[in-house]
């Protein structure tokens, strides 16, 4: 339900395309990286610090660090995330 590609991971940031399945809800999630996910396709729902928010192609969202956060796909859909600064728990999986 995740497919995930590491598109550059130089300097500083760090660009991945995340398609995701209609109807995948992910866990909780929570990172040391900043994070800005733009919609390319389809849509979610974001929750940040328990806020909701619906989102569709051409919207983007910003994540802080070490902020809770998670995604509920709402049709199927493709993310382009970028971090700040490298996550590297990415490039080893």
């Amino acid at each position: 339900m995740v497919k995930r590609e590491v598109l550059n991971s130089g300097g500083s940031l760090m660009a991945v395309k995340v398609e995701l399945a209609e109807g995948f809800t992910g866990d909780i999630d929570q990172h040391p990286e900043e994070q800005i996910s733009y919609i390319e396709k389809g849509k979610v729902e974001f929750e940040v610090r328990g806020v909701k928010r619906i989102l569709s192609k051409g919207d983007i969202q910003y994540i802080p660090s070490n902020v809770e956060h998670k995604v509920k796909v709402i049709e199927e859909c493709i993310i382009l995330d970028i971090f700040t600064p490298i996550r590297k728990d990415l490039i080893s999986s």
